[in-house]
């Protein structure tokens, strides 16, 4: 978990250290807002990783969550490679019996909402949007808002973490799998 956050960390920063090339070639406002937003979008992220990692912990603590629970997910490839080549040469259908990951309702979306309610509401998540909105007022008062260099400040960490997953997936199996 720890080398993927360093990874996510790292994709974020290179995505930074492109918007603050292109703000030192706009202008002083513009690298203002960029890395304003930046920072503000960055401590956000951190927050919710935090929120959601503190509920699971707590979850996995009390037992709510079975330990065992998402080992379907984790489970070695060569392991089911060499399960699927001993079943083909057995049989040639695959198993009726084989365990299919259960598909998740709204009945279970729902409850699931209920139950992460808590992580979603912290006053991790809660600060931290409250210093985006002062932040956002301090430009404004000062007259160094640019709305567009702020924005593309605040997208810099969702777009370097959806290029990240991509490339975290790649590396993690050697190809690009859907």
């Amino acid at each position: 978990m720890r080398k993927t956050s360093v990874k996510f960390l790292l994709a974020y920063l290179a995505g930074d250290v492109a918007v603050l090339a292109v703000s030192l070639m706009q202008g002083g406002n513009w690298l203002l807002n960029t890395q304003a937003a930046f920072a503000c979008s960055l401590l956000i992220t951190f927050a919710s990783f935090y929120s959601y990692h503190r509920m699971v912990q707590s979850r996995l603590a009390a037992g709510a969550i079975p330990p065992d629970k998402f080992e379907h997910y984790y489970e070695d490839d060569d392991e089911e490679s060499e399960k699927e080549n001993e079943d083909a040469t057995t049989q040639d259908h695959p198993l009726e019996s084989e365990k299919k990951p259960p598909k998740i309702g709204f009945k279970e979306s729902f409850q699931n909402l209920s139950l992460s309610y808590k992580s979603a509401f912290s006053v991790y998540r809660i600060a931290t949007y409250g210093i985006l909105f002062l932040t956002l007022l301090v430009l404004v008062h000062k007259s160094r808002f640019d709305a567009v260099a702020f924005l593309i400040g605040l997208s810099v960490i969702p777009l370097c973490g959806l290029f990240g997953a991509v490339f975290l997936k790649k590396d993690f199996y050697g190809t690009y799998e859907s």
